[in-house]
Formats: C-alpha cells, structure tokens, sequence
C-alpha cells in the first residue's frame, strides 16, 4: 500500500564529472604536484605586482604624507598577505589531492611545521582514484611545467644579477 506520508527514496549518487582541465580560481577541486608548485610560484608576482601598482598610485595622487611609517608598515603586511593567501588556496587544494581535510592546512601557521608540511605537498603522490573530494586532476600541460621551470628559474636570475 502507498503511503502519502513516507519519505522521497531517491538516489544520492552522484557521479563526478570527469576533469578535462584544472581552473584556476576554484576552492573545492584537487591538483597535482606540478600544478601546486605553479599555483604557488603564482603570488609571488602578484604581491609584486600589488606593491608597484600601491607605490604608483601613492605618487600619483600625492599620498606620501598619509603613508606615514605606521600606515606603510599595515599597506606592507597586506602586500606580503597576498602570497600567502594564494599559497593557502592552492594547499588545500593539494592536501584534497592527497585525501586529508583542509583542517590540514593550518598548519602552515607554523613556521617549522609549515616548512615540512609544503615539502610533503611536494613529494606525496595523490589519490589515484576519484577520493570524497572529486576525481583525479588532470596532467599538467606543456606551458604549466614551462612555466614552473622559469618560476623555479627566477630567483637564481635574480641572484646571478646581483653579483654582476
């Protein structure tokens, strides 16, 4: 007999969608290694990037009064902010990657710990089936380890400039 009362039955299994390419500004997706190091190469120039265009505008409009020593130092902790938080992205990320909970990535409030914790993210292989956080990335691209390789390559441009 069909009661009116009873509870849907309905099915939750949901399939995921296979990953044809990684986004860049997603939260909930996982990368691989490559991809990590290339999201994190990434905040780099953009802090850069923030502090050029802060210190344009600063001259521009004639702020340098305003910016006295305290308010610079508070505008210089936002700037260092930025790779931080692109670097806290992409960690969690990478730790779905690896199937452990984005809990995980406090510890790079950690000095010592934060050290250890980004060398695991380096070196430990992801889940190679779909995980509780989605199926596997796909393989990093020709321009992506093109782009790690001159992001690994920058500093050492930098300190070679610095000797000539």
């Amino acid at each position: 007999m069909h009661n009116p009362y009873a509870a849907p039955q309905a099915g939750l299994d949901l399939p995921f969608a296979p990953a044809t390419e990684a986004r860049l500004l997603c939260w909930n997706e996982r990368i691989g290694r490559v991809r990590f190091l290339a999201y994190s190469l990434l905040g780099i120039p953009l802090a850069i990037l923030f502090g050029v265009l802060t210190g344009i505008v600063i001259g521009v409009f004639g702020w340098q009064a305003y910016f006295s020593s305290g308010r610079a130092q508070a505008l210089g902790a936002v700037v260092l902010m930025i790779p931080l938080l692109v670097l806290a992205a992409a960690a969690r990320r990478r730790v779905h990657d690896v199937d452990l909970s984005s809990w995980w990535v406090l510890v790079l409030l950690f000095p010592i710990l934060q050290f250890i914790f980004l060398v695991y993210l380096m070196v430990a292989r992801g889940t190679p089936a779909a995980n509780r956080f989605g199926v596997p990335p796909p393989p990093p691209g020709f321009g992506l380890k093109l782009g790690v390789v001159i992001g690994c390559a920058l500093p050492f441009g930098f300190i070679a400039l610095r000797f000539l």
